[in-house]
């Protein structure tokens, strides 16, 4: 049994040795001829010596080199003593126009708070949004928002965000 297994082994060997015979020998002719030729590495140069002094310079983030306002004599900071309305607790981003409902001529807007929350209804003159969010109109397309935040120099200013209506109750 042994010895009828070493013979088919050696049987295999035997025939795997001689399979690709003539692929080798012609590997063998066309590598006789075969010359390599690598081209020259380019010559390296050395790039000049520049100094970088930096003493001369203003840092870039000194105190001195950022103007800032008083912040005490800063007319358009907006007034932290008035108490907080519920949406304000929310980022402007994570709040959605669900529709405007008109009560006689005052123009309501259903805001979408994050879930679990309850759509809330505001009107003019409320406030929504982290950024001191101040509602300054609500018409049937748009819900207009006038948001104070702080610049790169410190001081406050006044941007406009305006929260599309969807149409068709979507």
């Amino acid at each position: 049994m042994r010895l009828l297994s070493f013979l088919a082994v050696l049987l295999l060997v035997g025939c795997a040795v001689e399979e690709h015979q003539d692929l080798r020998e012609w590997m063998r002719e066309e590598a006789r001829g075969m010359k390599g030729k690598v081209a020259p590495l380019p010559e390296i140069t050395a790039f000049p010596v520049v100094a970088y002094e930096t003493e001369a310079l203003v840092q870039p983030f000194a105190p001195g080199k950022i103007v800032t306002l008083d912040v005490s004599a800063d007319k358009s900071a907006p007034d932290r003593s008035r108490p907080q309305q519920p949406l304000e607790a929310f980022p402007i981003e994570d709040l959605r126009v669900m529709g405007i409902i008109m009560a006689g001529t005052v123009p309501y807007a259903l805001i979408q708070t994050p879930p679990p929350n309850k759509p809330k209804h505001v009107r003019v003159g409320e406030y929504m949004g982290r950024s001191f969010g101040k509602i300054t109109s609500i018409t049937s397309e748009v819900v207009t928002v006038l948001e104070t935040i702080k610049d790169a120099n410190g001081a406050w200013v006044s941007q406009e965000r305006q929260l599309i209506v969807p149409k068709g109750g979507r």
